[in-house]
């Protein structure tokens, strides 16, 4: 490129940064609207403990669902294997707990997260509570696959209600950029069952 060439560029763009400074700025600017650079710079409170919270979100999903499919096509159901994955399971729950916790406390001056964050808490416990049965039944010698199906079905729906109460929690908080994007990750995990123990 020759220096005539460059020169013409250069002058270009002054120009046109010239012409777009000159013209108003609209009010939503002035809003309370910050921009995706802005948040990602300033993340404000509670955004590394929502982005952990979703990634452990859809983790949890990912047990819950491979337990399922594990206890109901499985020809033989190994107990250490759905020990495994139900205590893997409820160390998610628990991380996503710990992370409700943090959100909380970081954000006690406004009071309509602290109302979401309860509402998600009421809903983890219960999948908490369901987990500890799961992982009851299968810690046991010869684990009923029909039983832990239906546990694991019931924690993945509690999880998809609490994965769409974080969503909203984040877009109250301005915390968008924080959610896992679980519609692609669903698509490469679909099909796929635990590793089994010395396979």
């Amino acid at each position: 490129m020759s220096t005539k060439h460059v020169g013409k560029l250069v002058l270009g763009l002054a120009v046109m940064f010239a012409a777009t400074s000159l013209v108003p700025q609209p009010v939503l600017a002035q809003s309370k609207i910050r921009s995706p650079a802005e948040r990602r710079q300033h993340p404000g409170g509670g955004f590394w403990a929502n982005q952990r919270a979703s990634r452990n979100i859809q983790h949890a999903r990912n047990y819950s669902q491979s337990i399922q499919r594990y206890a109901t096509q499985a020809p033989v159901i190994q107990p250490q294997v759905t020990q495994a994955e139900s205590q893997l399971l409820g160390n998610q729950i628990q991380s996503i707990q710990r992370e409700m916790v943090v959100i909380r406390d970081q954000n006690v001056s406004n009071p309509q997260v602290v109302e979401q964050v309860k509402a998600i808490e009421t809903k983890l416990s219960k999948a908490a509570d369901t987990q500890e049965m799961l992982h009851a039944e299968c810690c046991k010698d010869s684990p009923d696959g029909k039983v832990c199906g239906d546990m694991s079905t019931k924690i993945t729906a509690t999880l998809d209600q609490i994965a769409k109460d974080h969503a909203k929690l984040m877009k109250t908080m301005g915390h968008e950029d924080a959610a896992h994007d679980a519609m692609k990750h669903d698509s490469t995990t679909e099909g796929e069952t635990p590793a089994k123990s010395g396979e």
